[in-house]
């Protein structure tokens, strides 16, 4: 499924129980451990002693990583310690190293050294160009056999939507479509005759209409039973609460408007206020994928 997963790891639980999710859910993968010394903040000297205790943290960091995955049978681990500001050395590493998937914790501390692991999370969704998985929560240790995809229906989130069939037939599973824009005042779910002619859409007055119905003709070539459900006029709430019957969330960065046209010349634009709710709010595992 991915060939090389960069897990950002600080040594935290939160960390450890998302090293074990991710190799229990992708043991064929490379993996690469990654724990990056904190260099950027300027108020706190950075003296030889404080280097040293910042070294030795780092190392056992790294070596507990090491550990889990031993334990888990995986064998195939590159180590690498990198010094400077977090969210960049995670970045440029992914980019350097032939990443397909990160995998990180959205906030932590460890030992020494606090990490602003909130602006870490965020500048790593703005600038990767690979799926980003996120963990909030100690979760437990299974196959995510139900996933749950949000999508706007636009073209930028189709790489999202094909991501989460691929992932329901790795894992076996089923996978359920949240339409997050175009609602009423309640829910609805869609059955399999509205799939085939589309006309629902535009009952929802969704302007991308064939997203939907590709994605559906994947999922059937697939095997995939493809369960569309529309939100109600609160999405963030019904994905939220729509998440407590799913293992794990596929979304996806891209949405219609100006704003993530932007991105690439203001980077915070690509991360919208819905995503941000869903990272706040949700208990499950979160894939990002950008469009």
């Amino acid at each position: 499924m991915f060939e090389n997963i960069l897990i950002a790891t600080d040594d935290s639980q939160l960390v450890k129980n998302a090293i074990k999710y991710t190799a229990n859910a992708f043991p064929d993968a490379n993996y690469h451990v990654l724990n990056v010394i904190n260099t950027s903040n300027k108020s706190v000297p950075i003296t030889d002693i404080l280097m040293e205790d910042l070294k030795k943290a780092s190392r056992m960091a790294i070596k507990d990583a090491e550990d889990i995955f031993n334990e888990m049978g995986i064998k195939k681990i590159k180590k690498s310690i990198g010094k400077g500001v977090p969210s960049e050395e995670i970045v440029s590493y992914s980019q350097k190293h032939g990443i397909d998937l990160i995998v990180m914790g959205t906030q932590s501390k460890t030992g020494t050294q606090t990490q602003e692991i909130g602006r870490t999370c965020l500048h790593v969704l703005e600038h990767s160009h690979v799926p980003v998985l996120l963990f909030d929560n100690i979760v437990e240790i299974k196959k995510p056999k139900k996933i749950l995809h949000p999508s706007s229906g636009s073209k930028y989130s189709m790489r999202a939507g094909y991501l989460a069939i691929k992932l329901t037939k790795y894992f076996d599973g089923e996978v359920e479509v949240l339409i997050t824009q175009g609602g009423g005042e309640t829910e609805r779910t869609f059955k399999e005759k509205d799939l085939e002619n589309l006309t629902y859409l535009e009952d929802l007055r969704l302007e991308t209409e064939h997203a939907f119905k590709k994605l559906y003709e994947f999922a059937k070539n697939n095997d995939i039973h493809y369960k569309l459900k529309s939100c109600s006029i609160k999405p963030d709430k019904d994905i939220v609460e729509e998440s407590k019957k799913y293992d794990l969330i596929v979304g996806s960065m891209g949405r219609p408007g100006l704003k993530y046209k932007l991105r690439k010349i203001y980077p915070p634009f690509a991360v919208g206020e819905l995503e941000r709710e869903i990272i706040v709010e949700s208990k499950d595992p979160i894939l990002f994928v950008e469009d």
